[in-house]
């Protein structure tokens, strides 16, 4: 595969994008010109904040606070498992060679590697 094949699929890809943005970018001005959505848009507007004055009362309670801040902290606990999995898996390759892992229940499972491109 040569850069030459990444180079115009990059290119695709940011011409798609700014295409997208260039209609995006129509669709939200005819929203906004039309007075029929924008009133919609201020019932919207008003109903979220009366909803979310009632939850945040709702949320304030201290057993419902804490049950949301144990949720909080087993996803963080969660995410960070995930994040040391991942490198314990691609060890785990490196050391073994396979892809393919049976957990504890007995199920076999296969270790997906995925790539994306960042700008640095």
């Amino acid at each position: 595969m040569s850069t030459e094949t990444i180079k115009k699929r990059l290119k695709i890809i940011s011409d798609l994008q700014e295409e997208i943005n260039r209609v995006k970018a129509l669709f939200t001005e005819s929203l906004e010109n039309d007075p029929v959505y924008q009133e919609v848009q201020e019932e919207e507007k008003k109903l979220k904040e009366e909803t979310k004055d009632k939850k945040q009362k709702v949320k304030m309670a201290p057993t419902i606070k804490n049950m949301d801040d144990q949720i909080k902290q087993f996803r963080k606990e969660i995410q960070e498992n995930k994040e040391i999995l991942a490198m314990e898996l691609a060890d785990y390759y490196k050391e073994s060679g396979l892809l393919e892992i049976t957990d504890e229940d007995g199920n076999t499972k296969r270790v997906v590697f995925s790539v994306r491109l960042i700008s640095q």
